[in-house]
């Protein structure tokens, strides 16, 4: 009787370590990337203890992961948009539309103002973003800028060279604002950015001169694949702000996380409170809506910001 005893007490210690191993080797598997960005990530070894890895599709041609793990001990949640440029294109907007300089306080307005005045004009928008980093007294942004064949600003500020831009044949770069501006009468569309991340495929990682831009921050930042028909786009929260507990990234981590990716050459645009995420969501009534998704550091009020960048459908 004692032998049956122990024979069920074994046989049950050994169900239940089973299935003890069963929830551990479930919980290990959640915890692991579902997706090929994800698993990019962490196989670039900027991040690990992955709790949350999803991946919506926004339209065909853009793709949306949604992330939150940690890099070297501390908490991250970040965004990251991958956009076919063969199907979609991307366009500067101000917050009325309007190809004009913006050298005044009503010249900026929080990002989905922009995506509305931008359908307003006939734009259809799926994805948007903050732009470029901008000035004071009197408010203007502080790069290159170009939209629709239009100048709006060829001067930047000193370290203020990086741009994204697109000729008019379609085209799109990601470069110096000298090689943008060299094109002048071809230009479309030129964006300006602070911070080469990555360049012909390397990743960038001497910041000393950008001072605060190498701590950890909220970043946007975009890049193209080598053959410069993907554009990758990084949301990346911070600030401890949200629910994630963000810290944000440094400017070196942020460029192995692009390169890792997919970017063959990646800049940095405005981030810190400025950083906002759209995607286009459709009312019961059929119109159009722009919710933000990340959480803005500014106590999660979004920015006014003076321009910023459309994902749209080409004509």
């Amino acid at each position: 009787m004692k032998s049956k005893f122990l024979t069920m007490k074994f046989i049950l210690g050994a169900l239940i370590l089973s299935f003890s191993c069963a929830c551990s080797n479930s919980n290990s598997e959640e915890a692991m990337p579902q997706t090929a960005i994800g698993r990019q990530l962490v196989e670039s070894g900027m991040a690990n203890d992955v709790t949350l890895d999803n991946e919506s599709v926004v339209r065909d041609g853009v793709k949306l992961n949604e992330l939150a793990f940690k890099t070297f001990g501390e908490s991250q949640h970040i965004f990251v948009a991958t956009i076919d440029l063969n199907k979609l294109t991307f366009t500067p907007a101000t917050k009325d539309d309007k190809n004009v300089p913006a050298t005044g306080p009503e010249s900026s307005a929080p990002l989905p103002i922009h995506a509305f005045a931008a359908e307003a004009n006939g734009k259809t928008v799926w994805l948007g973003v903050n732009g470029d980093f901008y000035a004071d007294n009197p408010l203007r942004v502080m790069g290159v800028f170009y939209k629709d064949g239009v100048c709006i600003n060829s001067q930047h500020f000193e370290g203020h060279d990086e741009v994204l831009y697109q000729l008019k044949n379609g085209e799109t770069y990601v470069g110096q604002a000298d090689e943008a501006l060299a094109h002048e009468d071809n230009l479309l569309h030129a964006l300006g950015g602070y911070g080469l991340l990555v360049k012909d495929g390397v990743a960038q990682n001497s910041y000393e001169e950008m001072g605060d831009l190498q701590n950890p921050h909220p970043r946007t930042s975009v890049g193209l694949s080598q053959d410069r028909k993907t554009m990758y786009i990084f949301v990346v929260d911070g600030r401890r702000k949200d629910s994630f507990f963000a810290l944000g990234l440094t400017l070196p981590h942020l460029a192995s996380m692009m390169k890792a990716v997919g970017c063959y050459n990646a800049i940095n645009l405005d981030g810190g409170g400025s950083t906002t995420l759209i995607i286009r969501k459709v009312n019961d009534d059929g119109k159009p809506t722009f919710p933000i998704l990340n959480t803005p550091a500014d106590d999660r009020v979004p920015r006014k910001v003076t321009n910023s960048m459309l994902i749209i459908e080409k004509k």
